[in-house]
């Protein structure tokens, strides 16, 4: 469905001349990762309003695409079950994490291991990136200075005795990252780089 609206608003554009036709079959990719973004990011919101977990969820988001941005991770195969399995790991963060603040010193526990192994990993470089050695060396640079940035937001966090709710969400975002780039890792989702470029 998101590919059809893609291609519709990508064929209008042509019509209206636009955009040049070689370049076409790039706005439609273009254009249908932006739409399944953001309607995985409206969704996750809509979940957080439903839960009434607004401001912990929008934390969580932050500190989460900051971050996966940057070390990228497991990939499902389609955008489908991509969805699916945000909304599961969405519903399941917002019930688990006021449970988990009974027990913080397991997120910090988790926290410190992902922070270690992110850290040591920085990015996992998928096919569909397929980034050369110097694209993968920015992007491992990057990744570990978004994590030292969001670790120090969060021990800022603890110092000021923010809400300990808070504090759980931001690091759940790390390890849930965390986990993704090991995810990938163990099942082979990325291309090696054997000799410099």
């Amino acid at each position: 469905m998101v590919e059809r609206i893609a291609n519709a608003i990508v064929d209008q554009m042509e019509n209206e001349n636009l955009l040049y036709s070689e370049m076409k079959e790039h706005y439609i990719y273009a254009l249908i990762t932006t739409i399944e973004k953001w309607l995985t990011v409206i969704s996750i919101l809509c979940i957080g309003v439903i839960f009434k977990q607004v401001v912990p969820i929008m934390l969580f988001l932050v500190f989460f695409l900051s971050l996966r941005k940057r070390t990228g991770g497991f990939h499902a195969d389609s955008f489908l079950q991509c969805y699916l399995g945000t909304m599961v790991i969405s519903v399941a963060i917002i019930h688990v994490c006021p449970v988990l603040v009974n027990h913080m010193y397991v997120i910090y526990v988790l926290l410190a291991c992902s922070v270690l192994l992110t850290s040591i990993i920085g990015t996992v470089n998928h096919p569909n990136l397929a980034m050369n050695y110097i694209e993968l060396r920015e992007s491992k640079k990057a990744a570990r200075y978004l994590l030292g940035l969001e670790c120090m937001i969060l021990l800022a966090a603890i110092a000021l005795d923010i809400s300990e709710l808070f504090i759980c969400y931001m690091s759940v975002a790390i390890i849930l990252c965390a986990f993704l780039l090991c995810l990938a890792k163990l099942l082979k989702q990325e291309v090696c780089l054997h000799e410099k470029e």
